[in-house]
Formats: C-alpha cells, sequence, structure tokens
C-alpha cells in the first residue's frame, strides 16, 4: 500500500477536519459570495470479476478507503476557479499486480449562470499506484459544461489523458486516450440526491502500443443528516477495462466493482441542492486509476 496515497488521504481529512471546524457556527447567508467548499471521507470494498480469457489478479476482494477535498473560489462576473484533491487506497493482500490507490489533484476555470448553465475548462495530474512498486505519472484536460433544470443538473465531460508508468522499461500505462463523462443529478429537495454517471475513455496500453477501452459507470444516493451542511453517501462504482492482445487469444477484461459509504461535509455553504448551483459542484474522474490498470494490473 503505497506510503504517499496513505499520507495524502490523511491530509485530505485533517484539511477537512479544520475547515469545518472553523466554519462551524458562522456560514454566511446565501447571497455572500465567498470561498466554500465541500469534502468526503468514504469506506468501501471492492471485489474484480475476471473477464474471458481470465485475467487473474491476486486479490480479487479487499476494503477500500478515500477521501476528496474541493475549493470554489468566486472571481467575479460568474467567474469561479475550483480546486480539486483526491486520494484512494485498497488494502490488498501482498501481491504483485493490483491496483491500490491514486493521488490526483486539479483545477475548474469556469463562468456560472446559477439559474442556467456552467461552461469551462479543467487540467489535473498525479500518481496511480500498483501492488508491484509500479508508479504511474498521469494528466489529464479538457472541457465541461452543465445544465440547470429545475430538478436536476445534467454535466457532461470531454477530455484527453496521458500517462507514463516509471516503473518499468516499457511504457504500459494506459495512455493517449479521449475519453468522455456524462452525469445526472436529480435532488429529491433541497438536502437529497440522486446521481448517475456513465464515462468511456479509449486511448493505448502496454509498450506495443495495443488499445485499451475502459467504461465506467456510477450510482450514487446522498441526504443531509441533523443540519444541511453534513450528509451520508451510499454509492456503487464500476469500470470495465478491455486491453487487446496481439496474440489471437482475445482481449484481458477485468471489470471492478466498488460499494462505498461515506460523510460529506460542506463548509461556509449548505443544502445540496444550492452547492450545485452555487459550490464546487464540478469534480474530476479518477484518470489516475484508469492509467495504472495499464501497467501489470490487466495481462
Amino acid at each position: 500500500m503505497p506510503k504517499m496515497a496513505l499520507f495524502a488521504l490523511a491530509l485530505s481529512v485533517a484539511l477537512l477536519s479544520s475547515m469545518d471546524i472553523a466554519a462551524a457556527g458562522a456560514r454566511p447567508s446565501v447571497a455572500n459570495n465567498q470561498v466554500t467548499g465541500v469534502g468526503e471521507f468514504w469506506l468501501g470494498y471492492a471485489f474484480l470479476s475476471e473477464g474471458t480469457p481470465a485475467t487473474v489478479v491476486d486479490d480479487d476482494s479487499y476494503f477500500a478507503m478515500g477521501g476528496d477535498l474541493r475549493l470554489n473560489i468566486p472571481a467575479g462576473s460568474g467567474l469561479n476557479v475550483q480546486l480539486d484533491f483526491l486520494s484512494e487506497t485498497g488494502f490488498v493482500d501482498d501481491s504483485n499486480d493490483n491496483y491500490t490507490g491514486s493521488v490526483l489533484g486539479g483545477a475548474h476555470f469556469s463562468f456560472r449562470e446559477p439559474n442556467a448553465w456552467l461552461f469551462g475548462a479543467f487540467a489535473g495530474v498525479g500518481n496511480g499506484f500498483n501492488a508491484d512498486d509500479d508508479t504511474v505519472n498521469a494528466w489529464a484536460l479538457g472541457g465541461e459544461g452543465q445544465f440547470y433544470l429545475t430538478d436536476w443538473t445534467l454535466y457532461g465531460q470531454l477530455g484527453y489523458l496521458d500517462a507514463s508508468d516509471v516503473g518499468t522499461a516499457a511504457n504500459e500505462a494506459f495512455r493517449d486516450a479521449f475519453f468522455g463523462r456524462f452525469v445526472a443529478r436529480y435532488f429529491l429537495d433541497t438536502g437529497v440526491k440522486l446521481e448517475g454517471e456513465l464515462s468511456y475513455a479509449a486511448g493505448e496500453s502496454d509498450g506495443a502500443a495495443s488499445d485499451m477501452d475502459v467504461w465506467g459507470w456510477a450510482l450514487r444516493y446522498e441526504r443531509a443528516i441533523a443540519s444541511m451542511d453534513t450528509s451520508l453517501f451510499l454509492s456503487y462504482e464500476g469500470n470495465h477495462y478491455a486491453a487487446e492482445e496481439l496474440i489471437a487469444d482475445g482481449d484481458d477484461e477485468l471489470t471492478e466493482h466498488v460499494l462505498k459509504l461515506g460523510l460529506n461535509v460542506a463548509f461556509g455553504i449548505e443544502g445540496q441542492k444550492f452547492i450545485d448551483r452555487h459550490g464546487a459542484t464540478l469534480d474530476l474522474p479518477m484518470v489516475t486509476r484508469w492509467a495504472a490498470y495499464g501497467p501489470d494490473v490487466l495481462d
């Protein structure tokens, strides 16, 4: 389990705790135009389904944990700057080909009309790890937009991902890939949210430059507890990886399933729907996870 991922995760939890304490009892009115943020921490369980022909991994089920912190900084005239930091780690056995975690940071620059739309651009950079001490350096950039309806938010991203495997002579990371992502959020009321996601990425993997595809999907239910700035969420995330083999025995395939139970805390702002239209409403796909499934895991 990478020490860097655990350190980054602990740091994000500490930052979230300190900011929440500082904001307690001093939440602004909705008219205030100031820095706000959202952070979350989750515990989860991951299990892997092997494809045909079989893609063998050393540990096909394990516990995981993660967290993220997102800050929204209004810059006037509808311009917003959002900063993101994400980290996750998997408690895998002493194996040589499991994905074990990621660290990812990034920024969004956007223009927003809270009653109608948002459009902008994003960029992110980070590391993905596996249990064989391989480290993947990855970065991504792209454009994004949101469309606001009365009880719905429709969110789309298009981007480019590149990565390099620094742990081997051959560059086996998932790289030179284009991806798209679509998210739909439905608000049952101001404090309850349902969210669904679908994503797709296509690029290259391993030193022979074979093709690799990634399909991703997710469902999430989030509900406020005690006060409108704290909520619990339950989610399921899946990713299907398919790497083309040069020999005639079919593709290497693997499907990843992750169940999460977590706590979400907002500071400087409250209400799920209001956060979505005025706060840190954007996020990053975990491109470091996608990139890290290239070396050793999918072979």
